[in-house]
């Protein structure tokens, strides 16, 4: 008989946990962003200047492979190769990335083909990177 009542209220007292988890879960859902950058952590699709900075690489081209090499594949929807943009133009493909010097980059953005057609329309066939220059 103990061990029944024992197992029960090991097992509310479970159920009680876990159910203030997922309240303390839900809550840091929302601040996510901000903890991730309090903590080192990156955000997938943007690298920012202190990351650059950290990366230590010469070359546009080096901090993606270093920090996202998945930017590098093909895009998962279309097949394409993925475009990189600076300025609002097309440079062409990521061995454009290899003429841009780290030092002349201040963040980078990685648009998945959706995103990338609905800012620059149906002619995007893949994915995008944006190069934000220093001014």
């Amino acid at each position: 008989m103990r061990r029944l009542h024992f197992i029960a209220q090991s097992s509310l007292a479970l159920a009680l946990a876990c159910g203030g988890a997922t309240a303390i879960a839900a809550q840091s859902d929302s601040a996510a962003p901000a903890k991730a950058a309090a903590s080192g952590k990156h955000e997938q699709n943007h690298i920012t200047a202190d990351e650059i900075a950290a990366s230590k690489r010469p070359t546009a081209y080096e901090i993606v492979d270093r920090l996202r090499p998945s930017w590098l594949r093909k895009d998962m929807l279309t097949g394409e190769n993925v475009v990189i943009y600076m300025d609002e133009q097309n440079l062409g493909g990521s061995d454009k990335l290899r003429d841009i010097p780290s030092v002349d980059v201040t963040e980078l953005q990685y648009l998945p083909h959706e995103q990338a057609v609905r800012r620059w329309g149906a002619d995007i066939k893949g994915s995008v990177i944006v190069i934000t220059r220093r001014r």
